[in-house]
């Protein structure tokens, strides 16, 4: 469902646009930069209604009027509906022919609460079991998901998610004062572990073996609804016809009086809403690049890196790793590099050796190996091909690469932020360690599904690049990374896609 938040500049007035989550956002008219405040809280919006009262009561009259007899409308309300919205980026591992079906299932889905289903993980013993096996094979998925479920138990509305629509929806800073004057507001009920639980669940439960959900974001948005109370003339008993505030839809033509009750509910809402303050380095006052998405922002006045967390800058250290030939052309991009053990009931590894006696490759475990601690790599900035990002993630982590950290040749800085977060780095180490083990070694998938992280301490490091005609090819292991992969930000924060 694409969405938009629309606000005004603070130092110009001008209008503006982002997507929700964003991290940062440029003006368009006085080319100011603002950080988007309240990454990683669960923010309210709410869309203004299209349809004016007579517009509403005239779709109500007319879908009423096919069961014959002369209608009229007595009162038509205004109720703002509360919906969670969730985003998030799913990677899974799961059966080759069950991602086929996935991909048909998700074009038809439409985001219905009875569909968001929980996941069951197949357990190790069916891996290898003929039903299972025959004919297919393992292989890594991706999807965005974007997805809505009401907040409140009114299924008088007749409305399970706030649907596919082609239109862009623009969402508005919730203002409690200013939206009661445009209606009622109705409470957020729906809550707790089950609500995260449907809100982040796949598309489909069998197949899937391994998974986990990134870059998560969570909001609430309050959607219009008129309630038309009407009645066939002389007659006293009358039915409640719900429309959509957006498109002028009758969703509900005979719904039940208790609908009243559930949308007048008692108000126990927080309301937390987006702010805003400007891009600037806390050390040196530059202005830091607006990009939308990043988490982790490089400063290119004083080459220091900052975390946004809430309304936070916070300074994140780093080191760069020196380029092979100082005066190459490329880039430098951004990873996160955790030292962790993996440990299971059965079995940990905590170095090298142990990684390449899990998962061998092309050579065997060397006594030396011993002396390198195990580290996950993962690339931080933003990949539009998520398995790209898997597959450089599993070839950095498999090789276990050593390096002399150094600085940032001075006036230089990476070709982006970070999109990955240090969290997300800590949910994605089992997935590239199940994408190493050979997937006949039962043994080894099963430590890689059962396995928890220990993390010791997780780094940022900048990685050199060389540039190619078409790709960029690392300075460390030689990988190559095409460069239609690479996501080109647009700093209005206008584009959005799904995987």
């Amino acid at each position: 469902m694409p969405l938009s938040v629309a606000t005004t500049c603070p130092d110009c007035g001008g209008s503006i646009e982002f997507p929700p989550g964003s991290t940062a956002v440029r003006c368009g008219f006085c080319a100011s930069s603002h950080l988007v405040t309240g990454h990683g809280r669960v923010l309210s919006y709410y869309i203004p209604e299209r349809i004016d009262p007579r517009g509403a009561v005239e779709r109500a009259l007319a879908k009423l009027s096919v069961k014959g007899g002369t209608w009229e409308a007595s009162e038509a309300t205004l109720f703002f509906v509360p919906f969670h919205h969730f985003t998030g980026h799913d990677f899974h591992w799961c059966f080759e022919e069950d991602a086929a079906q996935s991909k048909r299932e998700e074009r038809q889905f439409h985001a219905n609460s009875d569909d968001c289903r929980s996941w069951v993980k197949i357990t190790i013993n069916n891996l290898n079991s003929p039903s299972h096996m025959t004919g297919k094979r393992l292989t890594m998925a991706t999807r965005y998901i974007d997805r809505t479920l009401p907040a409140l138990d009114a299924p008088g509305l007749r409305v399970n998610s706030l649907g596919f629509r082609p239109e862009v929806l623009k969402l508005s800073l919730f203002q409690k004062e200013a939206v009661l004057k445009r209606g009622q507001v109705s409470p957020v009920q729906a809550g707790g572990d089950e609500l995260e639980r449907r809100g982040y669940a796949p598309l489909q439960q069998d197949g899937i073996i391994a998974r986990k959900v990134i870059s998560r974001t969570r909001s609430v948005i309050y959607f219009p609804f008129w309630i038309i109370e009407a009645k066939v003339r002389g007659n006293e008993a009358g039915v409640l016809v719900v429309v959509d505030g957006v498109s002028g839809e009758v969703t509900n033509d005979a719904a039940p009086a208790g609908l009243l009750d559930s949308l007048l509910a008692g108000d126990g809402n927080h309301f937390e809403t987006v702010g805003m303050r400007p891009l600037k380095c806390p050390d040196c006052d530059a202005d830091l690049p607006a990009r939308p998405q990043d988490v982790v922002s490089f400063c290119a006045g004083c080459g220091k890196a900052w975390y946004i967390r809430d309304t936070e800058l916070l300074q994140v250290p780093y080191v760069a790793i020196p380029r092979k030939e100082p005066a190459s052309r490329g880039e430098y991009f951004p990873f996160w590099v955790m030292e962790a053990r993996m440990v299971s009931a059965s079995d940990s590894i905590g170095d090298k050796y142990d990684l390449t006696r899990l998962a061998p490759g092309v050579r065997v475990p060397r006594e030396a190996d011993r002396q390198v601690p195990l580290r996950f790599f993962v690339p931080a900035f933003q990949i539009v091909d998520l398995k790209v990002l898997s597959r450089l993630a599993g070839s950095f982590t498999h090789n276990q690469p050593v390096w002399q950290g150094g600085e940032l040749p001075r006036g230089t800085t990476p070709a982006s932020g970070c999109f990955i977060s240090p969290e997300d780095v800590l949910e994605l180490a089992p997935l590239i360690l199940f994408s190493l083990v050979p997937k006949e070694n039962k043994r080894a998938l099963q430590f890689a599904l059962e396995a928890r992280v220990e993390v010791k301490e997780a780094d940022l490091v900048l990685v050199p690049f060389a540039r190619t005609t078409t790709d960029y090819v690392d300075e460390l292991i030689g990988q190559a990374l095409p460069v239609s992969t690479l996501r080109v930000e647009n700093c209005a924060g206008l584009s959005k896609q799904t995987v």
